[in-house]
């Protein structure tokens, strides 16, 4: 579901790698260049592949990967990541900060404009954080929590954010000040969330409620800023994006962009082959084959993101995942190096925590790596007070340690993962139950807060950017009434809750490095020790294109970052 942006659509970033991490961790490799010398042409298209249809074109409410994937083509942001570094970097603006690092003040590049041909103004970018206020849909709310004035906005208290100024006498300046210092909100304020005012603007005046939740203009936007611009959305098959020929950057080489849904990954392997693709990520299994078309390329780099098991906590089905012994229990139960090298490949590495490995935040040292220990698994059991049953799985107070385990159908190698993860189970004694339903049902029951979720298997895309787990894995962050955020394991730490703020907003204004790498080891100890996942694997994203495609140099911190560049090799 990165995050990422947040998807934060969900984010991640970098240093420190492991010897068990190395092993499995590759620098990217591949990319298409063109011969010294060679000259772009412009024309032709890029057909990628999805597996999954998106849900929205409105960044503001992305919380889905293949959402967020179009949503970047459509939008800009003012700050971007450097594609090699993770640095923040000025995109479609430049910025400034004041001495005492709580005001951030933006100004628009002058070519900047909207395909309607208006100007992209600090009104826009206020239309855009207002309609995140007034929306109950939106997982973005996060990012602007340390936004003076935003809050009460948001409640519905006051009818403007007093945080937020535009210049009166340049509208393409905007002052975003805060209540304290916050590490990440660089990143987190600057990312996609500019909605043109002249189309989103009469869903965030004084009398708008959640209006923008439901806006038509969600699905078919008529105004966007980005590379490329809305052609057709065809449902279930497929989007086609025409080239913004008043790009600030430049028109794109290529004439259209289209993305083709394509469910079952065997024939999208197919499709890559016969060329009814031209980009695609393909599955591990298929990458001895890919390798030896003539007409492709891969491209491998870390994928921002890992696949999990989340334990829902107090879960009135299956409350023993409540229990940290249990949980522990469940991470020694599962042989996951077994499953990174029969179901990845070996393309894959395990985790046992939070942070990415390419990450400045990921722990140097003292993990638990939770060895496959089936001895120690059914020990923590016992230690939690149950005993095995006549059918040999564990039962307390007639209660069997029984649960259902949910992921997505389309996806095999989360599918893979929670079959496997059965028949490991059943054999410390406990029943987990794989079940499969669509991505999009379950990502709504999840931030829902829906009951009949006792454990889920999906992962999360777009860590690249600060590690600020805050969206994540803050207490605050916990789904309720209205409120449709990431923390739908309902894990809670105090401990945790306090290392996040101290990376986050330390109280001496130090948002150096090592200062926040501290909190974030404590962030990184609590949720090993805790496990309120199996936090899986992560995986090595195999980009594959059709070698006429160049100019295609992907990294962890950006895939489409220079799509206006890429052109077609005829």
């Amino acid at each position: 579901m990165k995050s990422n942006r947040t998807e934060r659509v969900l984010i991640a970033s970098l240093a420190a790698i492991s010897l068990m991490v190395t092993a499995c961790t590759p620098t990217p490799t591949g990319g298409t260049q063109p011969s010294p010398g060679e000259k772009p042409v412009a024309g032709g298209r890029v057909i990628e592949g999805l597996s999954v249809d998106i849900k929205t074109m409105n960044p503001i409410l992305v919380n889905d990967s293949s959402s967020g994937i179009v949503t970047g083509l459509l939008y800009e942001s003012l700050v971007a990541q450097d594609p090699k570094t993770g640095e923040p970097k000025p995109r479609m603006a430049t910025w400034t900060q004041s001495s005492d690092g709580k005001t951030y003040t933006f100004e628009i590049s002058p070519k900047a404009n909207w395909t309607d041909g208006k100007p992209v103004i600090g009104d826009d970018y206020l239309t855009g954080v207002k309609a995140i206020g007034k929306s109950k849909k939106t997982p973005r709310k996060a990012n602007f929590a340390d936004v003076e004035g935003f809050k009460d906005y948001s409640d519905g208290k006051v009818d403007s954010i007093s945080g937020i100024t535009v210049d009166p006498s340049n509208p393409k300046k905007v002052s975003v000040t805060l209540t304290r210092v916050s590490c990440p909100a660089l990143l987190d304020i600057s990312n996609y969330y500019i909605l043109p005012a002249q189309v989103f603007g009469k869903y965030v005046t004084s009398t708008s409620k959640d209006e923008i939740d439901t806006a038509p203009e969600n699905i078919k936007p008529p105004v966007t800023n980005g590379p490329f611009k809305l052609k057709e959305w065809r449902q279930g098959d497929q989007i086609s994006l025409t080239r913004n020929e008043t790009f600030y950057l430049g028109a794109p080489l290529l004439e259209e962009y289209v993305v083709k849904i394509v469910a079952d990954q065997t024939v999208l392997a197919q499709q890559m082959k016969t060329g009814e693709l031209t980009y695609a990520n393909i599955l591990p299994k298929d990458l001895a084959d890919i390798e030896r078309q003539a007409n492709l390329k891969v491209t491998k780099f870390i994928a921002p993101g890992y696949t999990f098991i989340g334990w829902r906590q107090q879960s009135p089905t299956a409350p023993f995942l409540s229990d940290k012994r249990i949980r522990q229990a469940l991470a020694y139960g599962l042989d996951t190096d077994a499953v990174i090298k029969s179901v990845l490949f070996g393309e894959g590495f395990k985790q046992v925590q939070h942070f990415l490995s390419v990450s400045w935040a990921y722990p140097p040292s003292g993990m638990n790596l939770y060895a496959y220990d089936p001895t120690k698994a059914e020990s923590l059991i016992k230690e939690a007070g149950f005993t095995k049953g006549s059918d040999g799985i564990y039962q307390k107070d007639g209660k069997r340690l029984s649960f259902t385990m949910l992921t997505n159908a389309d996806n095999p190698s989360r599918v893979s993962l929670i079959q496997v993860a059965a028949e490991q189970y059943k054999q410390i004694g406990v029943e987990a139950k794989p079940k499969t339903e669509a991505l999009q049902g379950i990502i709504d029951k999840l931030v829902s807060v829906n009951p009949e979720i006792e454990a889920v298997s999906i992962g999360w895309t777009g860590l690249q950017g600060d590690p600020d787990p805050y969206a994540l894995w803050h207490s605050d962050q916990i789904p309720g009434p209205g409120k449709q955020t990431f923390g739908f394991t309902l894990f809670k730490s105090d401990a945790l809750d306090k290392a996040i703020i101290d990376g986050r907003n330390p109280a001496n204004g130090d948002c150096s490095i090592a200062s926040r790498k501290k909190a974030y080891e404590t962030v990184a100890k609590v949720l090993n020790d805790e496990q309120p996942y199996n936090f899986g694997f992560g995986q090595n994203t195999l980009a594959t294109t059709d070698r006429s495609i160049q100019n295609f140099a992907p990294t962890t911190y950006g895939v489409r970052y220079n799509v206006n560049e890429w052109w077609i090799k005829k």
